[in-house]
């Protein structure tokens, strides 16, 4: 009986993980990204990213705890110097410090930067301007900005 009990758990566990290893260009894992959004504040950023979990994950997460979901939504973003700000089931909003080269006089630069799947929806925005682009796995070309 005892045999049955724990086999019946590993089915379970299985299945739930089955569905998260099906890849898809803006998964990971078991995460699904709908949107990152970068706000360059001088040197730094606040990065946002709105995602979904597979379908049971959910209750796993807030059985075991956060730590697994945290370090993989970091991978997709991926960034140095983070500090995460918010975490939940749909949302991870960090601070990333220096995510932009300093050139003095309130001018600054930032870099391409690669993210770990591809982003259905990113946005950038500066104190000037708002850049949007689709489906990309990385921001090619970097962005000038003043603050």
């Amino acid at each position: 009986m005892k045999r049955l009990a724990v086999g019946m758990a590993l089915m379970l566990v299985a299945a739930l993980i089955a569905p998260a290893m099906a890849a898809g260009e803006e998964r990971y894992s078991y995460i699904t990204v709908k949107d990152v959004t970068v706000r360059l504040e001088k040197a730094d950023a606040v990065v946002t990213m709105n995602y979904t979990i597979d379908d049971g994950i959910g209750f796993l997460v807030l059985l075991l705890g956060k730590s697994d979901l945290r370090q993989k939504a970091l991978d997709i973003l991926n960034f140095d110097n983070v500090s995460v700000r918010h975490l939940d089931l749909e949302r991870i909003e960090v601070r990333v410090k220096d995510a932009s080269n300093d050139y003095g006089q309130g001018s600054y630069w930032f870099p391409a930067h690669g993210f770990g799947v591809v982003v259905p929806s990113l946005t950038v925005i500066t104190p000037q301007d708002v850049k949007h682009y689709e489906n990309v796995s990385e921001f090619p070309e970097g962005l000038g900005y003043f603050a």
